[in-house]
């Protein structure tokens, strides 16, 4: 789970930095409005954890998990 929440932060602050470079005009809306793309900020990182924890949950209960974790590593003999 850790390292699913490390890949979640990392494609978070990737999305956020091309997002900023992109995008001239959000320097001032960042300024402007540093409550609000606060919130923005935040209110993202909350729903797609809740997606990616959503997706988790329904492999675990489906039992597909289980089947992941019992095919072989092609990479050990």
């Amino acid at each position: 789970m850790l390292k699913l929440i490390i890949v979640y932060e990392i494609a978070f602050v990737l999305f956020w930095n091309i997002l900023y470079q992109s995008n001239s005009g959000i320097e001032n809306w960042f300024q402007e409005k540093i409550l609000s793309a606060i919130f923005t900020v935040f209110s993202t990182m909350f729903l797609g954890f809740s997606v990616l924890y959503l997706v988790y949950i329904t492999l675990k209960i489906s039992g597909i998990s289980d089947k992941l974790k019992s095919i072989k590593d092609p990479r050990k003999s």
